[in-house]
């Protein structure tokens, strides 16, 4: 505490302010920046009416309309403090509110002032600003489902994200969490409240090694992007983090979040496999602190996590997971790990403010090869036998391309001309898979390729029928292919668009069980060639994950087209497949996950979002 006199003592020492307001603009510019102070000056100004305390007395108005404070003020005299403002600073008004109270009780009443309380007064007003048009950007994510909000909050740690959250918690103010922006369901689209951006919490703390485990793993907030953690490692070429989400700009915590997986996940597992500590922050402005293994359910189902002051118990979600990759709805299995329950949940239960991740040995060698088939059918049924094979050939990574996906990027490349990355292909060609390999012994090169030419004649196909490559250069044009698939098809929809603004690609995200590989890749293509719609079939074969894309020409089609979506996800979940394999459902596909798990499994995992969370302000709107 900080008495009078001394306030005083701090004031003469710059200026010697002359006016009440002068002192409250000083000490607010101690505990703040000058934008800051000015910005809390600009929303409390502003405010008009008669119904709100505290009382402002104001003076030089020339002074403050020349620091950008918008408002006509007179002189002398007061103006009391309304509620009425724009929604996008209704969140700071409040805390201007609260800063001029605690002000008040020393200038107007003679009170004692608690320093420690306005300063964190002060640091909020620099973590959280109101929205305005620089921030539009975070308003969507790739999905381009937009959003709004009323202030955007910029944490630099732990401690600064605590500090949103209970604002948040105090005035009942949703918070919708936002990393990279690069989902596909709308997940970070804010549904009004504070968007609460992790940019700045972009440190990676150490790299290391679990002698006890004998494992590598890096420890780092949730704004690393999984290329900053490429390029940490790069002095490390033994060490590699699996996971191959397609955007590299992806932030860990949101990869975490959704369970993020890519083209490796058929050998290397999905981000769940790699998470072997969680530090998450609750809106009740407690810490869970979740290292693997520490947590786990009883043999009556039941997870009892001990904190400080209270214990949370529940039992875990009884709902069947689907018998394939996923990442729709919370994570259940008997025995389960409380970790698992976050992984997946896309911040729905709590803030993640940092996190371990192991690390694998990378092998040093790669090969790449595009095997052109005459059929689906050919590369199903070899896709099917390779699974079976011997390690020699056991690929990291198999993904399919579709004729019409090919037809699509001979397109491209004609359009592209010389500035295109992409590859001749083969007129024959009806079909491509793409096989990864990776391995430890250069002498294994030979060994592997007589294997793939063993099995690809038993198909009746020849190494000739291949594109293949060794080193990165050429590993790299392989994937500058697989990435020019998804572009063209936006610059389709980008062109419907123009015509037609509320036109989106209407994108699966489908995975079946292994026995329904051949079945399922039978329905898609002949429900889609019944509809007559534009479309696309590629993605991560392996799993049995293939992303439809549906092209819609014209409000019609893209009518008729989410029609034909829901019939095929109804199929899909009558075998035992998911909706949700890698994107998750963030708020567009929130219908999806009701059609899969039911009203009683969505009822279980609300019943468990109470706990945590029990206003429902984290993430409002997605999965629920």
């Amino acid at each position: 505490m900080v008495n009078g006199r001394g306030i005083s003592q701090r004031k003469r020492e710059i200026k010697n302010p002359s006016s009440h307001e002068e002192g409250i603009r000083y000490i607010l510019h101690l505990l703040t920046s000058e934008e800051a102070c000015v910005k809390i000056f600009q929303i409390g100004l502003l405010a008009g009416g008669s119904t709100s305390q505290p009382r402002l007395p104001i003076g030089k108005s020339q002074q403050w309309r020349e620091r950008g404070c918008l408002s006509p003020l007179t002189a002398t005299g007061s103006r009391r403090i309304s509620t009425g403002f724009p929604t996008s600073e209704k969140f700071l008004y409040t805390l201007f509110q609260r800063t001029i109270y605690e002000l008040n009780l020393f200038f107007v009443r003679g009170m004692s002032i608690d320093i420690f309380r306005l300063e964190k007064l002060g640091n909020m007003l620099n973590i959280i600003r109101p929205f305005d048009d620089s921030f539009l950007p975070y308003l969507f994510d790739e999905s381009r489902m937009m959003g709004n909000a009323d202030a955007i909050a910029l944490p630099e740690n732990e401690g600064d994200v605590l500090e949103v959250l209970a604002e948040a918690r105090l005035g009942k103010t949703p918070v919708t969490i936002s990393a990279g922006r690069t989902g596909l369901t709308g997940g970070a689209s804010p549904d009004g409240g504070i968007l609460l951006s992790f940019e700045r919490m972009n440190r990676i703390f150490e790299k290391g090694f679990d002698a006890q485990k004998k494992e590598w793993f890096i420890r780092i907030e949730p704004g690393v992007r999984l290329e900053d953690i490429a390029r940490a490692l790069s002095g490390e070429p033994r060490l590699f983090y699996p996971p191959d989400p397609t955007e590299q700009t992806a932030m860990l915590g949101g990869a975490v979040a959704c369970n993020a997986s890519g083209a490796r996940t058929f050998d290397y597992g999905a981000t769940r496999s790699y998470v072997r500590r969680l530090r998450v922050a609750l809106i009740t402005g407690e810490i869970l602190d979740i290292r693997r293994g520490d947590i786990k359910a009883d043999s009556q189902n039941m997870i009892t996590i001990p904190l400080p002051h209270r214990s949370i118990s529940f039992s875990i979600p009884a709902y069947q997971m689907p018998g394939t990759k996923n990442t729709a709805g919370y994570f259940t299995e008997p025995k389960m790990d409380l970790i698992d329950l976050f992984i997946g949940s896309e911040g729905t239960l709590g803030v993640f403010t940092e996190m371990e991740l192991r690390l694998l040995s990378k092998p040093p060698f790669t090969i790449g090869v595009m095997i052109y088939f005459p059929s689906d059918e050919a590369v199903a049924r070899f896709v099917h036998n390779i699974r079976k094979s011997s390690l020699h050939l056991h690929p990291q990574s198999l993904e399919y391309f579709d004729q019409n996906s090919l037809e699509l990027l001979r397109q491209k490349r004609l359009q592209d001309g010389a500035s295109n990355k992409i590859a001749a292909i083969p007129e024959s060609a009806r079909a491509i898979l793409y096989y990864e390999r990776l391995y430890d012994d250069e002498g294994m090169t030979e060994q592997i390729l007589g294997s793939l030419e063993e099995a690809l004649g038993a198909h009746g196909i020849s190494l000739e029928d291949t594109w293949a490559a060794f080193d990165e250069e050429g590993i790299q044009r392989m994937k500058d292919f697989r990435h020019a698939l998804p572009e063209a098809v936006n610059a389709l929809i980008a062109q419907v668009k123009t015509a037609c603004p509320n036109i989106t690609k209407l994108g699966t995200d489908f995975a079946v069980p292994d026995q329904y590989l051949d079945e399922m890749m039978k329905l898609y293509r002949v429900r889609l060639n019944e509809s007559q719609l534009r479309h696309v079939i590629f993605g991560h074969i392996g799993d049995n994950h293939l992303h439809i894309n549906i092209i819609p020409r014209d409000e019609d089609e893209y009518e008729a087209g989410k029609r034909l979506y829901l019939e095929l996800a109804d199929e899909v979940i009558r075998r035992g497949g998911t909706i949700a394999a890698e994107h998750g459902i963030g708020k567009l596909k929130k219908h999806l996950l009701h059609r899969m798990l039911g009203e009683h499994g969505i009822e279980e995992m609300r019943r468990i979002k109470r706990l945590f969370d029990p206003d429902f302000l984290i993430n409002r709107g997605n999965l629920f």
